[in-house]
């Protein structure tokens, strides 16, 4: 119901431009309304003047995952369809990357991923940690900011919990962090630094 809701609104606002545009234009986005540069686009269509200037604009939008066009045969009608990418976090406020790594730019959006900060030259690393803190508590949303420095290493920061990961990490270390999390949770003991950068063990910090 909410992706029909979404439909009809999109469409109700691109049709009150028909007058002025020489199209009229049906957009749909198939994954919902989530990015900024959906909104974006919309006046970017309108004021297209031709078909190919349309494809153009829409073949150029490194945010899109897939489309289709459909014209109407001697009306000026056009259905466009459109399945965006899914961000999984944004780098530096500089690129998104979705869960293929595939990078797109980052647009200012506020809705579900996850922010990362850091000279970070192989994003896969920070996949990897996204990937392994999911194993831990069951969703890569309940990390709230990733940060990397070349002097502490990795930072997680999930809910009030400051998780140092330090330079390396492995899947030692995150069975570790699991381990610790569930005692924690377990006891109500819930600390405000969990420091996995000891190698005898872990530290932990309470209060400020």
């Amino acid at each position: 119901m909410h992706r029909c809701r979404l439909i009809f609104v999109l469409i109700f606002f691109v049709s009150s431009y028909t007058v002025q545009a020489e199209y009229k234009i049906n957009l749909t986005f198939e994954s919902g309304f989530k990015l900024k540069s959906q909104e974006q686009l919309l006046p970017k269509l309108i004021n297209a003047g031709s078909k190919k200037s349309i494809e153009k604009i829409i073949s150029n939008q490194d945010w899109i995952k897939s489309y289709s066009i459909a014209y109407k045969p001697f009306k000026k009608n056009i259905n466009i369809n459109i399945v965006n990418r899914e961000p999984l976090f944004a780098l530096n406020e500089d690129f998104f990357y979705d869960s293929s790594l595939i990078k797109f730019k980052y647009d200012q959006s506020s809705k579900n991923f996850i922010m990362v900060s850091g000279p970070i030259r192989d994003v896969e690393n920070i996949l990897i940690i996204i990937n392994h803190f999911d194993l831990i508590v069951g969703s890569k949303l309940e990390i709230n900011y990733i940060k990397y420095n070349h002097a502490t290493g990795w930072d997680l920061y999930y809910k009030n919990i400051l998780i140092r990961l330090g330079k390396e990490f492995s899947k030692e270390k995150f069975i570790n962090l699991k381990d610790t999390l569930n005692y924690l949770l377990a006891n109500s003991k819930i600390p405000s630094i969990i420091d996995m950068r000891y190698k005898d063990g872990v530290a932990l910090k309470y209060g400020e």
